[in-house]
């Protein structure tokens, strides 16, 4: 796995194939690996560059007396965009979508296009007027930080059940439940910096790239309404629907994710 030094901080990314840059993002709590079978479908087409976010692999967290901010993690794939260079098209999941949404935003290096996977920009939703669908949303995050700093150690079954439908955290394999379980001191970190991130109609405005915004079927309706949102501010933003999907739409329909990312790249070079 290549790494890249920027400034003083770490960043990992896995890459492969050939092409015109697409550069993957994964949610939260996750890797690069995440979008290999994804990274695979697009490889024959594309040059595919999937960063590790800060904490996980070997990307450098933020430090730990800072507030967790998105900021950083731009900063990071920043630094990755003007080393492999301008990507055709920048794809995030979940927390990843967070992430791709505020490098596009910010506007400091180019992007052709964006597609993002459920992102959880839940903060999108004080955009639209929507507050009691964002005051639900947020009791359930702050309930989910204080009972693990209160020492639930099975806190973030909350977040689990809360994306992908209640009961699915007792229905995760052993293994996968171990890994959320360790990996929740990452999560709430990300989490917190969803909730520092702020948005802006007037900068949605200026974002002149095609944005897909995609959602399964049988996500929550908090989802649905984020996409919505997102894709009313922007000057050619759009949302597909994916049937019999969920927020783990990325692992489940591994083949249209990949022709969605393709498909939106096609629209930014007509």
């Amino acid at each position: 796995m290549p790494v890249l030094m920027i400034d003083d901080r770490r960043l990992s990314y896995e890459e492969n194939g050939a092409g015109p840059v697409a550069l993957l993002i994964h949610g939260s709590p996750g890797n690069a690996k995440a979008w290999a079978r994804v990274g695979e479908r697009l490889g024959n087409r594309f040059r595919v560059i999937a960063p590790d976010l800060p904490g996980y692999g070997e990307t450098t967290r933020q430090p730990p007396g800072d507030e967790p901010d998105v900021r950083y993690a731009c900063q990071l794939i920043e630094g990755l965009v003007r080393h492999v260079g301008p990507p055709a098209v920048l794809a995030g999941h979940s927390y990843g979508g967070v992430v791709a949404l505020a490098v596009a935003l910010r506007a400091n290096v180019p992007v052709g296009a964006l597609a993002l996977f459920e992102p959880v920009a839940l903060r999108v939703l004080l955009m639209a007027g929507e507050l009691e669908a964002y005051l639900m949303a947020k009791a359930v995050f702050d309930d989910y930080i204080t009972s693990f700093e209160g020492g639930d150690d099975r806190a973030v079954q909350r977040m689990v059940d809360f994306w992908f439908g209640k009961g699915t955290f007792d229905r995760m394999p052993e293994p996968l439940t171990n890994y959320f379980l360790g990996e929740t001191a990452a999560n709430i970190q990300d989490v917190r910096a969803t909730f520092r991130e702020n948005y802006s109609a007037d900068v949605f405005r200026r974002l002149q790239i095609p944005v897909v915004t995609i959602v399964g079927d049988r996500s929550p309706d908090i989802t649905h309404r984020i996409a919505r949102v997102i894709a009313e501010h922007l000057p050619s933003g759009s949302v597909t629907k994916l049937e019999k999907a969920n927020h783990a739409l990325t692992t489940t329909h591994v083949d249209a994710v990949a022709q969605i990312i393709a498909g939106v790249t096609n629209d930014a070079q007509a």
